[in-house]
């Protein structure tokens, strides 16, 4: 069987999908994985072979001049659980996620000429694609094949491709098909979702749950984190997605986090990119620095994490049993954080809240402490990482594509 993957030509996208890709190929099946050519390099570290179409892509800056999406970062809490109660939502916030849909789908008219005509010579039996990468349903709807979404990890289905996350789908998603006067394709055969039930919104039809398996890209393990550490030791992280949005903007807030945890009584472990730490300047002495060392080789090591909300930092703390301390400062890592929260494994603000604080380096402090002193949240944290191993693994959610590639 041939399987062509497509994905948003984000790393945080790609990473959630490596597990199933290589689960596939394990199994004998041919695996191609295609973005724009600004993801080429993070497909073939993870070891599977890319196919480069569109132009490349600077998420970042096109983020910044984009006016409709200027407030998406700075924000207070939305309505509880509204990806599937959207009508709790105000115009302004529907008209955030519309802007954020009509972005996605100018991403994808940018890989679809390259896309459709690779996979007219390639013949895929099915299309496996990143839930915001609206590319595969069209280029799926071209060859008349399965076509399976994948989600990146994000509680429920946020589907940005229908107005108001309703029924009826929004003009660009439509005029994406209709340039190759394809069938409109409104719902995939399929879901995959690495969300564990406890976080999510319930059982939806046609969502098959698999474990989480984290992969946070390539990199190798430092002797120095092999030995145990003589502290209990946490892990502050803000992601590259973040800082490649926001530019120095997303320094700030990280500094605070950093400066707070080293006043525990703790070894404060920064995990970051280079770029990143140029931003933060000089840190407390006692805090040592890893650059681009991978989440699963360090949480695997740590007592607690401090973060900023994406996906695939909350599920790779989540699958090791970690307590998590969060600030967001947009909705959808705030509903991340939110719905961890909810399991009583964590602690959450946002943006909004903690900059209204008279202190913002004490609140987080004080949190923290909260975190590590009370064992509810451990306990908490430790039966949210348990459901997740009894999850099907990858490799059992490979035969279901096989199953819809043979009807």
């Amino acid at each position: 069987m041939r399987i062509l993957f497509t994905t948003f030509p984000s790393p945080s996208h790609h990473f959630p999908m490596v597990p199933l890709e290589w689960a596939a190929r394990a199994a004998g099946h041919e695996v191609r994985v295609a973005s724009a050519p600004s993801l080429v390099d993070a497909i073939t570290a993870s070891g599977l072979p890319a196919v480069p179409v569109g132009s490349a892509v600077d998420l970042g800056r096109a983020a910044r001049r984009d006016q409709d999406l200027a407030s998406w970062h700075d924000h207070d809490r939305w309505p509880e659980g509204w990806p599937v109660r959207p009508q709790l939502l105000d115009e302004r916030r529907l008209g955030l996620l519309e802007a954020l849909g009509q972005r996605q789908f100018a991403l994808a008219a940018n890989m679809l000429d390259d896309l459709v005509a690779f996979a007219r010579h390639w013949r895929p039996d099915l299309v496996v694609h990143d839930a915001v990468s609206y590319a595969g349903p069209v280029v799926a709807s071209v060859l008349g094949v399965p076509s399976v979404s994948h989600l990146w990890g994000s509680p429920g289905l946020q589907r940005l491709e229908m107005k108001g996350l309703g029924d009826e789908p929004q003009d660009g998603y439509v005029r994406l098909f209709e340039r190759f006067g394809a069938p409109v394709r409104t719902w995939p055969h399929a879901w995959v979702d690495p969300c564990p039930p406890l976080m999510g919104f319930g059982a939806a039809d046609g969502v098959h749950p698999v474990r989480y398996v984290p992969y946070n890209g390539p990199g190798s393990m430092p002797d120095r984190l092999l030995d145990p550490p003589e502290r209990p030791r946490v892990c502050v992280t803000w992601g590259a997605t973040t800082a490649r949005l926001l530019g120095a903007a997303a320094g700030d807030l990280l500094r605070q986090a950093v400066e707070a945890v080293a006043e525990l009584p703790v070894e404060t472990v920064l995990t970051t990119t280079a770029d990143q730490r140029e931003l933060l300047g000089e840190l407390p002495a006692s805090v040592r620095t890893e650059v681009s060392v991978p989440l699963h080789l360090l949480l695997p090591t740590c007592t607690a994490v401090v973060h900023h909300g994406g996906a695939g930092t909350t599920l790779t703390a989540a699958r090791y049993g970690l307590p998590q301390f969060t600030v967001t400062r947009r909705p959808e890592p705030t509903l991340n954080a939110e719905r961890q929260a909810a399991t009583g494994a964590g602690i959450h603000l946002t943006y909004g809240e903690l900059s209204r604080a008279a202190g913002p380096v004490k609140e987080i402090r004080e949190r923290v402490a909260r975190l590590l002193e009370d064992p509810s949240y451990r306990d908490a944290a430790l039966r949210l990482a348990e459901e997740m191993r009894h999850l099907p693994t990858p490799a059992e959610t490979v035969p279901v594509l096989e199953g819809l590639a043979g009807r």
